[in-house]
């Protein structure tokens, strides 16, 4: 349990400090107006799935977080399929890859994978991840 802590504190400082460079050939997430869509990825059924697998992660469930990125691919599909955008794009790409990722090197690649990081960067900005506060390493609970 003492990792957890530390694993939400990366998480919230990734947030703080997201970079719009994808690594690719310029065309990554919010490259330019014209290629953004009216949709609010944030208030999406994919980010409420993303969400729930950031929240899966930070409690140790690596299974739950796979099996919840699992469930986001085909929504994510959809949204891309409809919404065609360089940001819907991006985030069917962070959703397949954190679906395809082997629960066995989710802890490994959270701190050493550049994917897994810019994909971190942006599906937290993106879907409007609220951390639980610092120094929490469990949501709270009902009273």
């Amino acid at each position: 349990m003492r990792i957890l802590a530390p694993l939400a504190l990366v998480l919230v400082l990734s947030a703080c400090g997201g970079t719009d460079d994808d690594g690719g050939d310029g065309d990554g997430p919010s490259s330019s107006p014209s290629e953004t869509s009216d949709v609010v990825l944030a208030e999406t059924e994919v980010c409420d799935l993303v969400r729930q697998g950031i929240d899966a992660f930070n409690l140790g469930d690596l299974d739950g977080t796979v099996e919840r990125f699992e469930t986001a691919v085909p929504e994510a599909e959809a949204l891309a399929d409809d919404q065609p955008s360089s940001d819907t794009e991006a985030l069917l790409d962070a959703v397949r890859y954190y679906a395809e990722l082997p629960v066995e090197d989710y802890l490994e690649a959270s701190v050493s994978s550049p994917e897994f990081l810019r994909f971190k960067d942006f599906t937290l900005t993106e879907c409007a991840y609220a951390a639980p506060p610092v120094g929490s390493s469990e949501p709270a609970l009902p009273a």
